[in-house]
């Protein structure tokens, strides 16, 4: 039973250092002074904004679906099997648990900072800045603060598995009598 445990705890610890998610990356933020000069540059690159802005949401888009189904697998497959597996062997897996909760609580707040996102482009991708620039401005305002909620997110998420695989370390270390194998 206790090689059982040992070889979970291993799993993950493996599994977890393979895990390689990306990073969203973060929107630069713009004062006002700069929102005058933003929109003369939509004016003049209308066209070459609308394919990068046609090319990021599709990658995001790939990115997310590989990125939530790792998560998804990290939470169901890992997370949740090995504090089943620790409960079972009556040892302590408290942090775990809250550590896990804390992931998949974030992990649905991402799902949903996602499709709250991917509103904001498809909006952003239907407006046209020809026609008129400081609404496809403010549209691309609330993509971009989407996308950095979007990237918080990650960043908590790679914080909680960090979190998790030292918990994960230290009841392997405490079975296997304290050495660091």
């Amino acid at each position: 039973m206790m090689k059982k445990v040992t070889f979970y705890l291993a799993s993950f610890l493996i599994t977890s250092s393979l895990l390689v998610t990306p990073r969203a990356a973060e929107a630069q933020s713009v004062d006002a002074t700069a929102d005058s000069e933003i929109i003369k540059t939509l004016e003049r690159n209308c066209s070459s904004v609308r394919v990068a802005i046609k090319n990021i949401h599709t990658n995001d888009a790939l990115t997310r679906v590989n990125v939530g189904q790792r998560y998804n697998s990290i939470s169901t497959k890992l997370m949740a099997r090995l504090n089943g597996r620790l409960a079972i062997n009556k040892l302590d897996s408290s942090k775990l648990v809250n550590i896990t909760n804390e992931f998949e609580s974030t992990r649905l707040k991402f799902n949903s900072n996602y499709n709250d996102y991917d509103t904001a482009m498809t909006d952003l991708q239907r407006a046209n800045c020809s026609n008129s620039v400081a609404d496809y401005y403010q549209k691309l305002t609330v993509a971009r603060e989407a996308r950095n909620k979007l990237s918080e997110d990650v960043k908590i998420l790679d914080e909680l598995l960090v979190r998790y695989k030292e918990e994960v370390q230290v009841i392997k270390n405490s079975l296997s009598g304290g050495s660091n194998e």
